[in-house]
C-alpha cells in the first residue's frame, strides 16, 4: 500500500530488554501476528546483540510503504524502533546518535517534517487533544518508554539544525558508509596500498561511523 503525504516521524521501542534483538526479530513477532511484516520503517539496535554493534541501523519496511505502527498515523508518518525496553532503561548513546542522524536524512527527504513533528508513539494523544487527530486512535502506550526523553530528541535534532556541518553531515551519510564499503569490496584493486586502505578503514573513527550509519 502507498503512503499519503509524510508528515511525521514515530518514534517506538521494542518493548523487550533481552538479547539479539534485530529487524528479523521484529519481523517474526509482527508475521505471528498476522501482519505481512515488520511494521517499522527502521529498527536501530542497542548494545545487546551478539553479532551486531551499538546503534546499527536495519531496515524494516520500504520507505514508500505504509507502516503498521501507530494507528491513525501509519500513512501519514515513517515508525522508527529502537530496540531495548524504553520503560527500564533510556536508549543508549549510540542509538541516539543513529537516530538523529537518521531522522535529520528523512527530514530532507520529507520537508515538511520537523523537529516537532517528531514524536514518541505517546504522544498521539497529544494530537487528538489537539483535535488533529480522532479519539479512537487514543493509546495506552507509553512507547518509546518513561525513560525516554522525547523532547530531549527533539532538542538534539534543533541543536543539529543550528550546525550547518552537522546537518550537511546526516546529508551524506548514507553515501559516505556505501562509499567506504565499496573501497573494502575492491581493496585488491590497490595493491601495494591495500594494507593502508585497509588500516584506514580499521581506523576506530571509520568503524564508529560505519557501525552507526550502516545497514547491516
Amino acid at each position: 500500500m502507498s503512503r499519503a503525504k509524510t508528515e511525521y516521524i514515530v518514534v517506538h521501542t521494542a518493548a523487550f530488554d533481552g538479547k539479539n534483538c534485530d529487524a528479523e526479530t521484529i519481523d517474526r513477532w509482527h508475521r505471528d501476528n498476522g501482519w505481512s511484516g515488520i511494521g517499522y520503517h527502521f529498527v536501530i539496535l542497542n548494545d545487546k546483540h551478539d553479532d551486531f554493534a551499538d546503534g546499527t541501523l536495519q531496515a524494516g519496511r520500504p520507505l514508500h510503504v505504509t507502516g503498521a505502527h501507530a494507528k491513525g498515523l501509519n500513512s501519514r508518518s515513517v515508525g522508527i524502533c529502537c530496540v531495548g525496553d524504553g520503560d527500564i532503561n533510556d536508549f543508549t548513546d549510540a542509538q541516539k546518535q543513529t537516530l538523529t542522524a537518521k531522522i535529520l536524512e528523512l527530514m530532507t527527504i520529507y520537508p515538511t517534517i520537523t523537529p516537532d513533528r517528531v514524536i514518541g508513539h505517546r504522544e498521539i494523544n497529544k494530537l487528538i487533544e489537539a483535535g488533529e487527530l480522532s479519539a479512537e486512535f487514543k493509546t495506552s502506550k507509553s512507547c518509546p518508554g518513561t525513560q525516554v526523553d522525547v523532547n530531549g530528541i527533539r532538542q538534539r535534532l534543533r541543536d543539529a539544525e543550528s550546525s550547518p556541518s552537522e546537518s550537511a553531515s546526516a546529508e551524506t551519510m548514507t553515501d559516505l558508509n556505501l562509499a567506504l564499503d565499496l573501497l573494502e569490496q575492491n581493496m585488491p584493486l590497490f595493491g601495494s596500498a591495500g594494507q593502508e586502505l585497509e588500516k584506514f578503514l580499521q581506523h576506530e573513527n571509520v568503524v564508529r561511523i560505519r557501525d552507526t550509519i550502516g545497514f547491516d
